[in-house]
């Protein structure tokens, strides 16, 4: 259990530091709260769980019929389906827009589902919640910003094809393979309890 919380940790502190390289690159700043979502939405990927919020059936969903099944529900499984939408079309636009099979138009469209998703969500959330944070409403009104930050960390890492740094990863974590850890390390991934030596 502690070399699981150890790993989750380096995970945060890395994607944080990439966060605050690649905001200050870009001049872009943000809420507190906005930085430990997006930091916490690169970690979970590196630590190969499925997306924030993914649940069983909406995987292979497309993103328009999840979002119209949001609209027609509410509560907590509405709050539950946007932000899976909004997630997801954040994600993947920002770090795998080479992965999108009609370039520049799907990118359009998953921004433009993202906006609407994180937006409608902000607003659900702040009428409800008298401690609501922002982070929806924000997360929407700047998508193009933040999605332009994950493209910058993703190439920075060389997180460009869809899970390559996730089987890596997941295969240190299994066999504690040495070369895997090498290897995580030249992509600027550090694995916790990684032996010093393989730095040289």
């Amino acid at each position: 259990m502690r070399g699981r919380v150890l790993r989750e940790k380096t995970a945060v502190a890395f994607f944080h530091e990439q966060l605050l390289a690649a905001m200050k690159h870009q001049k872009v700043s943000a809420s507190a709260f906005t930085e430990f979502y997006l930091v916490n939405l690169l970690a979970a990927f590196v630590g190969a769980q499925r997306l924030p919020g993914r649940e069983a059936g909406f995987d292979d969903t497309p993103l328009a019929l999840l979002y119209a099944r949001a609209l027609e529900v509410s509560g907590w499984e509405r709050a539950a389906r946007l932000r899976i939408t909004a997630d997801t079309a954040l994600f993947i636009s920002g770090f795998f827009p080479d992965s999108l099979p009609r370039g520049d138009r799907d990118l359009g469209y998953y921004a433009s589902l993202g906006e609407q998703a994180y937006a409608r969500l902000g607003r659900d959330h702040e009428r409800q919640a008298s401690a609501a944070t922002g982070v929806f409403t924000e997360l929407g009104s700047r998508f193009r910003e933040f999605m332009d930050l994950l493209t910058e960390i993703g190439e920075k890492t060389r997180l460009t094809t869809p899970g390559s740094l996730v089987r890596l990863y997941e295969r240190w974590r299994r066999t504690g393979s040495r070369r895997a850890a090498k290897l995580l390390l030249e992509q600027g991934l550090t694995p916790a309890f990684a032996d010093p030596a393989l730095r040289h």
